[in-house]
């Protein structure tokens, strides 16, 4: 959503906004994602045109005479539609636009003080307020020539781009934004609450049907949108150079928030109803389309518009209508966000309606439209929705506490106040919600609110609890596996009832899905070799056969295995590439319980007693592949390692020299040393046979930490 921080001040008459503004918003919880200048224009001045000529030695250029508020200048242009009397502005000696200064220049032997401005060049997009990028010309009463143009026409003003919440729809508005800095900064809110009196009694007659809501207004008469809305909306990438009626749809969803439509009043019978539509139509800008299934207001048994999502050229409104019908409903987004996808195009009205519209936001964009119709004809509101009643929470102040660890929740009380200028009402036992904020349902919804008001600033820092830093140990697993030549594949987790059948770790029961997209995907896996065997199948079906694979994935209830699978390799090769990996000691039972695994060529994985995994072959009689298959619980980095403080000592070393027997190895010394403490390496530095004792003398040399060489040497040099 853009903001004009100008025309939003109007809304706080009694507060000045400032650049601040962007911390308060992010603090109530709306990011701005940026705010910049709206033009970078100075010394831009009021001028009267008196006089014009042409330019003696250049007939394409007019000479004109122009009356400041304090002096007569004169100014060459190209621009040949100035005419005497005419109000326009100009850049004069000293003035600047951007880096670019303006001065005094001499044209073609006459001197030119400066230079008119066009829409353009003052910052706007001249394509939404004029036909053609030309010296701007005002109306002769709409300033003084005493009064600063930077003023008059909105330049010294802040755009911001600010990014509601997904469930904050209605702050896609001046009037929710106003509301909110209104009681944040607890001051006054300039809303337009005038007396709605309705000229007469529509006979339109309403059925909503596929509309949740579906309301009209009928206005007879019409006005001129005026300078200062038609920059309002430029200002929002909006198009103001149509019938007023179109215009105040426009501002009707950018100060409301509400899409609305108008139709010519002259075209419409009185039978107005919402349903869905399929055939061909022709859209605004006499585009032809064809829709289906598309939410669609009709006349009678003819569409007129695309609910929220655009009209239809029959029923558009020209420059020449005068009397209108609006019409604002309430809309499934989801049949919003269909249509818009129907015909290509995503309008400001389906953007806004793709979202929750709620019924006192729809209720406010229809009241707005009465009021901006002030002076005219206007009807009631046909279908008006009635008041609604303020959905009630349970007050739970033991909620409240725990959430911000305060036991004194009278610090809440300017909070509840602010809320409170927002609609909610607080009780001992109840809060009330208003209905145009569909995003609080729950007792946390309300203490987020709290919080935003009483700003999250305000919580005092509580120091926390130094703990010793665990992490886990960085998993290499599929490093490990792809150097030894495996590549890794991603199979589904779901399986078919057949498939599931399985299970060789012997889970108790399958782990079925309620609902599931096909009989091939209904119950989760309780072995990862059934998807490794679809793997081998379809690569050996292509003329694949060299095939080397692993998966790292889930079986049965958030079991996590790894799964291997070779073509290439014997029994002993895969057997050793498996059991490499397996970092702990295990060893291999026949594998001859399960009928659909062969027990001549498989084996469990056993560790402490505990099957871990298996590997081995399918039974031929389920399997044709031949191929080698391995699956082992993914349990390796269960332990987490504990960072330690840094020793920055030198390390020590100690030689020790055992005698050995002839038939002994030097392995059980070193287990010994190694079982006495930590050390950094074991080398083995001499060896020697003494033909005297018939022995061997080994000598090791062991480095490690002072303390744990110390624990060493005594125990062997007692």
């Amino acid at each position: 959503m853009i903001l004009s921080l100008k025309h939003l001040n109007t809304y706080l008459p009694e507060y000045k906004l400032t650049l601040e503004i962007e911390k308060h918003l992010n603090e109530l919880g709306f990011e701005v994602e940026y705010i910049k200048p709206f033009s970078d224009v100075k010394g831009l001045r009021f001028a009267k045109v008196l006089e014009v000529f042409d330019n003696p030695n250049a007939s394409n250029l007019d000479v004109v005479k122009a009356q400041l508020s304090d002096k007569v200048i004169t100014i060459q242009t190209a621009n040949k539609i100035l005419k005497p009397g005419d109000l326009t502005i100009c850049f004069v000696e000293g003035s600047s636009k951007g880096k670019q200064v303006f001065g005094s220049k001499k044209l073609q032997g006459v001197i030119s003080e400066g230079m008119f401005a066009s829409w353009s060049e003052i910052g706007y997009d001249y394509s939404l307020l004029s036909p053609k990028d030309q010296v701007l010309v005002l109306p002769s009463n709409f300033a003084s020539l005493e009064d600063d143009p930077i003023e008059k026409l909105n330049l010294d003003d802040y755009l911001l781009e600010i990014s509601p919440t997904a469930n904050r729809n209605d702050a896609n508005s001046y009037m929710t934004i106003a509301m909110e800095l209104a009681a944040f900064y607890n001051t006054k809110l300039a809303l337009n609450n005038q007396m709605i009196k309705p000229s007469f009694i529509s006979k339109i007659q309403v059925n909503k049907k596929d509309a949740e809501e579906l309301m009209f207004l009928e206005v007879l008469g019409k006005k001129e949108t005026s300078l200062q809305e038609k920059m309002l909306l430029a200002k929002h990438g909006i198009d103001s150079q149509f019938n007023w009626a179109i215009n105040l749809t426009n501002l009707c969803l950018i100060e409301s928030g509400v899409p609305a439509h108008v139709y010519p009043k002259n075209k419409l019978s009185r039978n107005l109803s919402a349903q869905l539509y399929s055939g061909t139509s022709k859209i605004l800008g006499n585009k032809e389309v064809k829709v289906e299934n598309v939410l669609t207001i009709f006349d009678n048994k003819k569409p007129v518009s695309f609910a929220c999502v655009m009209g239809l050229e029959e029923y558009k409104v020209t420059e020449s209508d005068e009397e209108f019908v609006f019409e604002i409903g309430v809309f499934d987004p989801k049949l919003v966000r269909h249509g818009s996808k129907e015909i290509k195009i995503l309008s400001n009205s389906a953007n806004q309606g793709s979202r929750k519209i709620s019924k006192e936001i729809a209720l406010r964009g229809m009241q707005y439209l009465q009021q901006q119709a002030n002076g005219l004809k206007y009807s009631n509101i046909v279908n008006e929705i009635p008041k609604l009643n303020k959905l009630e929470i349970l007050n739970d102040e033991k909620m409240l506490k725990l959430y911000s660890g305060m036991e004194d929740l009278s610090v809440f009380n300017s909070a509840k106040e602010k809320l409170q200028k927002l609609g909610f009402e607080f009780s001992n036992s109840l809060i009330k919600v208003p209905n145009y904020r569909y995003d609080v349902t729950i007792f946390a919804d309300i203490i987020e609110e709290l919080f935003r008001f009483y700003s999250y600033d305000n919580f005092q820092d509580a120091q926390f609890k130094n703990t010793p830093i665990k992490t886990q140990k960085r998993n290499i697993t599929k490093n490990l596996l792809a150097f030894k030549g495996y590549d890794e594949v991603r199979t589904f987790t779901l399986v078919s009832q057949e498939k599931a059948k399985f299970n060789p770790f012997n889970f108790e029961q399958n782990i079925n899905l309620i609902t599931f997209v096909s009989k091939e995907r209904e119950v989760i896996r309780n072995s990862i070799i059934s998807s490794l065997n679809e793997i081998v199948e379809y690569n050996q079906k292509r003329k694949l056969n060299n095939i080397n694979i692993f998966e790292k994935g889930m079986i049965n209830d958030n079991v996590y295995v790894i799964g291997m699978s070779s073509t290439t390799k014997n029994f002993k090769e895969f057997a050793n590439d498996v059991l490499d990996f397996i970092p702990y000691e295990v060893k291999l039972i026949p594998f001859k319980d399960n009928n659909l695994i062969h027990y001549n060529t498989s084996a469990k994985i056993m560790h402490q007693n505990k099957m871990i995994g298996w590997i081995g072959k399918l039974h031929p009689q389920f399997d044709n592949t031949n191929a080698l298959y391995a699956e082992f619980l993914d349990t390796f980095n269960d332990n987490l390692a504990k960072f330690t403080s840094v020793n920055l000592e030198p390390y020590k070393s100690i030689d020790l020299t055992f005698e050995l027997q002839l038939n002994e190895h030097i392995s059980a010394k070193i287990e010994a040393i190694s079982n006495l403490g930590e050390v950094f390496e074991i080398n083995q530095i001499d060896d020697f046979y003494k033909e005297a004792t018939k022995t061997r003398f080994v000598t090791l040399r062991i480095v490690g930490q002072t303390s744990e060489i110390q624990k060493i040497d005594n125990h062997f040099n007692k």
